[in-house]
């Protein structure tokens, strides 16, 4: 499958985008009729009466026209009574969002989209950051992504369908990932039919096709929605909007670098915090755990920290409870945890088991119950890639491996998920620090059932073994011991100073990204030549990448052996302490210490896949 930003397959035209967001979702589809799903969501609203009529000639009409672009304006027409006062639909389907490239870096242009009644944020025609709804339309019913059958709605197979299907998640993913939501809402017409669809963390809602030109559920959805309560509609409410001339707050905004941007208040338990826009972009998916970091204020005392949003995974130990028992068990080179607790409420929780059973689920082993969640930490780090040397990377690096240590040896804690996102630097009395963050999706020795069986991680820098699993496997420590060396690499092609070629470190990219782990175990199969090409700045690091690599080769080149029987040298991967001397040993070189070669972005040629060092897609966690 080609994933430039247009290509075409067997005479389907595909956008890249809208390839990628129908993978992320996989099966993960829960429907109902539409009446349902309008009674579900949306009490009658007492305040407004019942739902206005609207021309349904006119509607007919609208159906029948075969030129797509001759829909938009007519419909906004005849649709405009069925919205509250002050609501509006806009023709926004030639006008891109530029603040809206979630997914390969491809902006978002709905063809009508529905805005409420508070100000706009911006001066942009399309806006998903100020989006209640989108509307889609087609005129040809082979680009309906789903297909009504007695079990329920399922995804059509078709190339068109799939694209319409991802075009439909690109829409509702844009409005989840530029706003503080927990659910987002979408229709799409084709034809004189209409589907409704409420996108969660934890899968896709479709309802079953119905006539909107001779049945009333568009008008009475469009009528309700737009007089609902603010969380009804899935705007996150338990984030409190901070006015600009708010007196109490301007200490905050100063210390956030937050003048003239938004600034929202947000209680955890007994303690307050002030927050402007997060940091981090896994949120950036569809589905999955949605984390957004930020660097908070707490209220009370002015203190700088971070605060974790994020949904996490039912069936996982929630992180607060996991780092209590690393810091009873006295781990280093962890942070502190100020306070964690689930946030609770109707519309924060979202999975298979919140629905009756008369909601279909198309594959529901794939649909995970997400709970949102929220930890705040005591320290305030730089990410791993914005190092002063690759001796300092090295040196925090060995700090985290520290931490894994511990955790496994002492707190019997297995971490599971080492990426370059997940080691932060602080400086400590003048003493850069590397620690090891984010154990939500860490395992305990004595944890029965078979999440122990999953695969965790992410994609970049899972093991080649895990990734090239094709049944359910055990995490070793093997796995995570070539996490911590996958990132090493991944950061010494991307930010050590050194003479690569930018096409070469494009090529080299491809391979952490690559959804096919053949190319990664060849990597290691190959061992220290391969870090010959990398033409680093430092001989030291490039010296180091070889030796790790030669002693995870033999993980894999049982492959290539031609004698079977030779025995493979892994017993040295059973335990930290291999890895933790050789980087100890290499770490020791004063001249390697004085080099001064910070890390910086190198050039690529080419966008190795348009994601960043992102969580996998949830049906892999």
């Amino acid at each position: 499958m080609s994933y430039a930003q247009y290509s075409s397959t067997s005479g389907i035209y595909q956008q890249a985008a809208y390839v990628q967001a129908a993978s992320e979702l996989g099966d993960r589809f829960i429907s109902t009729s539409a009446a349902h799903f309008v009674d579900a969501y949306f009490s009658a609203a007492p305040d407004a009466g019942p739902p206005p009529k609207v021309d349904d000639a006119a509607l007919f009409r609208i159906s029948q026209f075969t030129v797509e672009t001759s829909m938009y304006d007519p419909l906004i027409a005849a649709l405009k009574p069925a919205v509250a006062k002050n609501w509006s639909f806009v023709n926004t389907s030639a006008h891109d969002d530029p603040d809206s490239t979630f997914i390969h870096n491809t902006p978002v242009k709905p063809d009508i989209t529905l805005y409420g009644s508070t100000p706009p944020s911006n001066d942009n025609v399309c806006r998903s950051c100020d989006a209640e709804l989108f509307l889609e339309l087609k005129t040809d019913p082979a680009d309906d992504p789903f297909e009504d059958t007695d079990d329920g709605v399922v995804p059509r197979s078709s190339a068109s369908g799939r694209d319409t299907r991802g075009q439909v998640i690109t829409y509702l993913n844009a409005m989840q990932a530029s706003q503080l939501r927990t659910h987002t809402f979408g229709a799409l017409i084709i034809a004189n039919h209409c589907r409704l669809f409420r996108l969660t963390r934890s899968a896709l809602e479709v309802t079953e096709r119905f006539d909107y030109t001779t049945s009333p559920l568009l008008v009475k959805f469009l009528w309700r929605l737009s007089h609902a309560a603010p969380d009804v509609r899935g705007l996150d409410t338990t984030f409190g909007k901070i006015t600009a001339e708010d007196p109490d707050a301007s200490r905050a905004r100063e210390l956030l670098d937050a003048i003239g941007k938004p600034l929202w208040s947000v209680t955890i338990g007994d303690r307050s915090f002030y927050v402007s826009h997060p940091f981090t972009r896994a949120h950036y998916l569809p589905v999955g755990r949605g984390t957004r970091c930020f660097v908070a204020v707490e209220t009370e005392t002015n203190r700088i920290c971070i605060l974790k949003d994020t949904w996490r995974v039912d069936g996982y130990h929630p992180e607060g409870e996991v780092y209590a028992r690393l810091k009873e068990k006295q781990v280093r080179n962890i942070p502190n945890v100020i306070v964690a607790r689930d946030v609770g409420g109707r519309y924060h929780r979202c999975g298979a088991d919140a629905y009756p059973s008369s909601w279909r689920k198309c594959k529901a082993e794939a649909i995970r119950c997400h709970e949102h969640y929220r930890l705040v930490l005591d320290v305030v780090g730089r990410p791993l890639v914005a190092f002063g040397s690759t001796h300092e990377l090295v040196k925090c690096m060995l700090d985290a491996l520290q931490a894994h240590c511990d955790a496994w040896t002492e707190a019997g804690v297995e971490h599971r998920d080492i990426s370059a996102g997940n080691i932060i630097l602080v400086v400590e009395e003048g003493i850069t620090r590397g620690l090891l963050i984010d154990w939500e999706l860490s395992r305990y020795y004595d944890d029965d059932g078979p999440r122990a069986y999953e695969r965790t991680g992410t994609r970049q820098f899972m093991s080649a073994q895990l990734s090239l699993a094709t049944e359910p496997q055990a995490h070793e420590l093997a796995d995570d011991l070539e996490s911590f060396l996958l990132v090493m690499l991944w950061v010494a092609v991307l930010y050590a100073p050194g003479t690569m070629a930018a096409k070469a470190r494009a090529d080299r990219l491809k391979i952490f990204e690559d959804a096919n782990p053949e190319p990664k175990r060849l990597l290691i199969c190959n061992g220290a030549s391969t870090v010959g090409y990398y033409n680093l700045a430092s001989a030291h690091f490039e010296h180091l990448l070889g030796m790790l690599l030669d002693g995870f080769k033999d993980r894999y080149q049982v492959r290539l052996r031609m004698d079977r029987s030779a025995p493979l040298s892994t017993a040295h991967l059973e335990s930290h302490a291999w890895m933790m001397e050789t980087l100890r040993h290499v770490l020791a070189d004063e001249t390697w210490r004085a080099l001064k070669d910070a890390g910086e972005l190198q050039p690529i040629s080419t966008e190795a896949s348009g994601r960043g060092s992102e969580e996998l897609s949830e049906a892999q966690i």
